[in-house]
C-alpha cells in the first residue's frame, strides 16, 4: 500500500514539476482558422481550404475522441480535397482551438457542435465524414437534421458490436478521475509520448509517422486539455442504442474499416441490404485507414460524392 501511495504521489510530482501545460498551440492543418460561437455550444474552431466548387457541397471533416484527439487525424484528406472542393475540418468541443472548458461532455453536446457548424456553413447541405466515435456523434447530427447532410462517411466508426451495445456511463470512474489531485497526473501519464506511440501504433498498419504523435502531444500539452477526455474515459460519450440510428439514416452512406483493434463490425452485415449503404473493409489497414491506404479511402469517397451528382 505504501508503495502505491509513492508511486501516486511520484507521478503528482513529475505531473506538477516536469510536464508543461501551455505549450505554444500552432495549427493543425494549412489553410484559415476560423472561429465562431456556436448556437448552442459556444465557442469553436474550424479549419477551411479549398475554393467552393458548383455542384459539389464543402466537406466537413470530424476528427476521433480520445485522450490527444485532434484535426491533425483528418490532414491526409484535409490535404488531399483542398486541392478539389472546399473543405472544413472542425475542432470539436474540448478539443484543438474551440472551448475546453469544464463542463459536461455528452453526444448531444458533441452532436450539437456539429449542427452549430452546418447552420454556421449556410443553408446548403454538406457531404460528411467522421473519425471513430465522431462518427456517432454524426449519425445523432444527421439524424436530427437531415435535410443539411449529402452524404455520411463513416471511417472505422464505433457503434458497429455487441461490445459498443453494452457500454454504459461509469458515474463512479468519472468522479474518481476529476479529483483535482491526480486528475492532470494521470492525463499526463496517459499523453506522454511513450503512451501515445503506443496507442497510435496499435491503430496503423505502416510505420507510426512521428508528426502524429508530436502534434497529439503538442495539443494534449494545454490548459484544460483533460476535461472532455475524462468523459470519453468514463464511457460518457458512447450512445448504446446507435446502431438503431445508423439503421435509420436515409442519406447515402459510406462505412469503411480496417482491421482495429478496439472495435468491433459484426453488425455492419445488417446494412448491406439497405440500399443507402455501402460496406467496405480495408484489410491491408487499420484503424487509421485514411493513413494507411488514403488512395482507396479517397476513391470510396469520390464514388459516393459522384453517385449522388449523377442522380
Amino acid at each position: 500500500m505504501l508503495s502505491l501511495v509513492g508511486v501516486g504521489l511520484a507521478l503528482i510530482a513529475w505531473s506538477r514539476t516536469r510536464v508543461m501545460h501551455n505549450l505554444p498551440l500552432t495549427a493543425a492543418l494549412s489553410g484559415q482558422l476560423v472561429r465562431f460561437q456556436g448556437r448552442r455550444t459556444g465557442g469553436l474552431a474550424y479549419y477551411q481550404a479549398g475554393a467552393p466548387k458548383r455542384s459539389v457541397p464543402p466537406l466537413v471533416l470530424l476528427h476521433s475522441i480520445n485522450a490527444a484527439a485532434s484535426s491533425f487525424e483528418m490532414k491526409p484528406l484535409f490535404d488531399h480535397y483542398a486541392r478539389q472542393r472546399r473543405v472544413i475540418a472542425l475542432d470539436l468541443p474540448g478539443y484543438g482551438f474551440s472551448d475546453r472548458a469544464d463542463r459536461e461532455y455528452t453526444p448531444a453536446l458533441f452532436r450539437d457542435a456539429i449542427l452549430d457548424l452546418v447552420e454556421h456553413l449556410g443553408s446548403e447541405p454538406v457531404d460528411a465524414a467522421a473519425l471513430s466515435l465522431s462518427s456517432e456523434f454524426l449519425a445523432l447530427a444527421a439524424h436530427a437534421q437531415p435535410q443539411r447532410f449529402r452524404t455520411l462517411t463513416f471511417i472505422s466508426p464505433t457503434g458497429f458490436s455487441k461490445r459498443n451495445a453494452q457500454l454504459r456511463p461509469n458515474e463512479a470512474l468519472l468522479r474518481l478521475l476529476r479529483f483535482s489531485l491526480w486528475r492532470r497526473p494521470i492525463y499526463d501519464l496517459l499523453t506522454s509520448r511513450p503512451s501515445l506511440r503506443l496507442f497510435l501504433s496499435a491503430n496503423l498498419r505502416r510505420p507510426l509517422d512521428r508528426s502524429l504523435v508530436d502534434y497529439a502531444y503538442l495539443t494534449s500539452h494545454q490548459p484544460n486539455a483533460e476535461f472532455a477526455p475524462l468523459y470519453f474515459l468514463s464511457l460518457k460519450l458512447f450512445t448504446p442504442t446507435i446502431f438503431q440510428v445508423y439503421r435509420q439514416l436515409t442519406q447515402p452512406c459510406l462505412l469503411i474499416y480496417g482491421r482495429d483493434p478496439f472495435v468491433g463490425y459484426a453488425y455492419a452485415d445488417e446494412l448491406r441490404k439497405k440500399q443507402n449503404w455501402r460496406i467496405v473493409a480495408l484489410e491491408n489497414a487499420g484503424a487509421l485507414t485514411h493513413w494507411d491506404n488514403p488512395e482507396a479511402v479517397i476513391a470510396q469517397m469520390d464514388a459516393l460524392s459522384k453517385r449522388c451528382q449523377d442522380v
